[in-house]
């Protein structure tokens, strides 16, 4: 059986949905044995668990939705798996749904497409926060719960320990210039023996040091994962997205806002009463709060055993299982 899954990437869009797609095709070959190919619209990237499967990148003025029908016409794909970026949805996206179910595909689509699920046949949403509109009147079926996170986690989680490591996180393009400023803040408002390291994605820009750090300061330039980081760090400060519950599946005490105005308002304020994370406003707040959970161990380590309770099922099982209904 041949799977065909479609995703966007790029300079202000991050890597997300295509490491969430990389998670989904690893699930999808563990659990069926299938064929997974992926096509990303995009800059091309580099990536050592990319090369594990059959994929290709289309320009961003490339014609996506032709590309898709006749790449699944093609392989003659069963499924056809969508996580595309919601600001470039074409007007046409219905009829490429419908064009592919004609087609005999089943679609799946990924969060993005909750007001189009008429024409899919399953929408899953990886997140545990789901609140659709009192308009979304569908019989298709809809997933989404803790376990339904596509964490690209290689490691088990891990007993939290106090220490002095500090993980920055600020997304795969660093799309709000977060480099510019928050190493500063960092720099001059946490303990003078902290190790800071930096994580500058793969399209983003250098992070700007001050000119003579208080704190160790170490950049790590796209590495091809952040496992390593992770499972090593005592404490992260990240913009909110899919690194983010990564963090919180490794039990990572953890300060998270949202750079992007505020579109994220609602699942933070859902993160807040889960109390899995600390939740700041802007990067000033998540500093001042950041500096207040190194000085708490018992916060930190609360924190750290209700996130690992939460996400104690990581990767794509349960959208494995419910392709495998799909097909049957």
């Amino acid at each position: 059986m041949n799977v065909l899954i479609a995703c966007q990437a790029g300079a202000g869009l991050g890597l997300g949905h295509l490491t969430r797609s990389i998670v989904v095709a690893r699930a999808l070959r563990e659990a069926l044995d299938t064929e997974v190919h992926l096509l990303s619209q995009g800059e091309p990237v580099s990536r050592s668990d990319l090369d594990e499967f059959d994929h290709r990148f289309i320009g961003m003025d490339a014609d996506l939705d032709a590309g898709i029908l006749g790449l699944a016409a093609e392989l003659e794909a069963k499924v056809v798996i969508l996580d595309l970026h919601p600001r470039l949805l074409s007007a046409d996206i219905d009829t490429l749904l419908r064009g592919l179910r004609r087609n005999g595909h089943k679609v799946v689509g990924v969060d993005s497409l909750v007001g189009h699920a008429d024409n899919l046949d399953l929408l899953f949403i990886p997140s545990f926060y789901f609140s659709p509109s009192q308009d979304l009147n569908t019989t298709t079926p809809v997933l989404y719960g803790w376990d339904c996170y596509l964490l690209n986690v290689k490691g088990p989680a891990i007993e939290w320990q106090p220490g002095k490591r500090v993980l920055a996180l600020a997304g795969g393009s660093d799309a709000t210039g977060l480099g510019e400023t928050l190493p500063v803040l960092l720099d001059a408002e946490l303990p003078a023996d902290t190790e800071l390291h930096w994580v500058t994605g793969p399209y983003a820009r250098q992070p700007v040091w001050p000119m003579a750090p208080r704190i160790s300061m170490e950049n790590h330039q796209a590495p091809s994962g952040l496992d390593e980081l992770m499972m090593s760090t005592n404490y992260a400060v990240t913009v909110y997205g899919v690194s983010f519950f990564e963090l919180l599946y490794y039990g990572i005490p953890t300060v998270v806002f949202s750079p992007y105005g505020d579109k994220d308002n609602a699942e933070l304020a859902a993160v807040a009463a889960e109390e899995v994370a600390l939740v700041a406003a802007d990067e000033n707040e998540a500093v001042r709060k950041l500096n207040e959970l190194m000085a708490d161990a018992g916060l930190a380590d609360g924190l750290s055993r209700k996130a690992r309770q939460r996400l104690m099922v990581p990767g794509g099982q349960r959208l494995a299982r419910a392709v495998a209904e799909l097909v049957a």
